[in-house]
């Protein structure tokens, strides 16, 4: 099992023992706040075991009809994750106005308090492991993973406070107040997951530290004159970089002109992660002659 898999189904198992605990101390309290984080611990689990199924698939070698390997899956299961966990959070918003119409109170214990603190310090610790593997692995997947859980901390913070509140100074309608808030805050990072999946989808480019890097890279060479028709994309964890350069020296041979290029590749796969680097030599600067319209128009898909 590689160390991907291994931390969603970590993941996953926490998931689980927040669930039975959230639980159990809703059936005692009745806190809105409560079910809101258990809704959301349930939502871990099927988004972890979701995320384990895109990690097995996209670890897929190539094949004859994926030539670039199976990474995109991931990308789809965001957008699918960000829309259930929209629309489940309206749910909670609809139920929590509810309440605050009804007038219902909740009971609130010192042991509810208790077993939500130790929620926050159960999710602490997945979240440091979560982030030290996503670090070494430059996953994606878990570095999303990471990030939910992180708003879990908020969340049970959130709801330690409802019940403080509620315990000491009598306000029963701070729980659906603050469940909403959570509520409110967790669709933003959906709307995030959204954002993210949209970018894939545009091809959009990769960080401005990496580009910056690239060029600064190619400007570091002296056999090099210039460089033109610089683009980069993202597709899973896979940065790709493609970029045409001039040799001063329009005589150069290939073997040399292959070297250099081979040298300005390594320095920048061993800086950007992932990365895929395609090079095109010239001896001239052709970038004026092909960006003319006409010849755009002859070479127009």
């Amino acid at each position: 099992m590689s160390e991907e898999k291994k931390a969603v189904a970590i993941a996953s198992g926490t998931a689980i023992i927040l669930i039975l605990i959230k639980w159990f101390i809703w059936i005692m309290t009745w806190s809105m706040a409560i079910i809101t984080s258990a809704l959301d611990s349930i939502l871990d689990f099927f988004v972890s075991t979701m995320n384990y199924l895109a990690i097995w698939k996209s670890e897929k070698p190539m094949d004859d009809n994926h030539h670039y390997g199976h990474g995109k899956i991931e990308w789809f299961w965001a957008m699918l994750e960000g829309f259930v966990i929209f629309f489940s959070w309206l749910c909670v918003i609809y139920f929590s106005i509810q309440k605050i119409i009804k007038h219902e109170i909740l009971n609130c214990s010192y042991l509810s308090i208790w077993i939500m603190t130790i929620s926050i310090w159960i999710t602490w610790l997945l979240v440091v492991y979560l982030n030290k593997v996503a670090k070494k692995t430059w996953s994606l997947i878990l570095k999303a993973d990471s990030l939910h859980y992180k708003s879990d901390l908020y969340t049970n913070a959130g709801i330690i406070l409802s019940l403080i509140i509620i315990k000491f100074l009598n306000l029963p309608i701070i729980d659906p107040i603050i469940s909403i808030l959570i509520a409110f805050y967790i669709i933003y990072g959906s709307f995030e997951i959204l954002s993210e999946w949209f970018k894939m989808l545009m091809d959009y480019k990769i960080e401005d530290e990496y580009i910056d890097f690239t060029i600064k890279t190619i400007n570091e060479f002296k056999e090099v004159e210039s460089y033109h028709f610089l683009r980069t994309r993202k597709s899973w964890k896979h940065n790709f970089i493609e970029f045409h350069i001039v040799f001063k020296d329009s005589q150069i041979s290939l073997k040399t002109a292959h070297i250099i290029s081979d040298r300005i590749e390594l320095k920048i796969i061993d800086f950007v992660p992932c990365a895929t680097v395609t090079i095109h030599l010239d001896y001239f600067d052709d970038s004026e002659e092909m960006n003319n319209p006409k010849f755009k128009e002859l070479h127009q898909c």
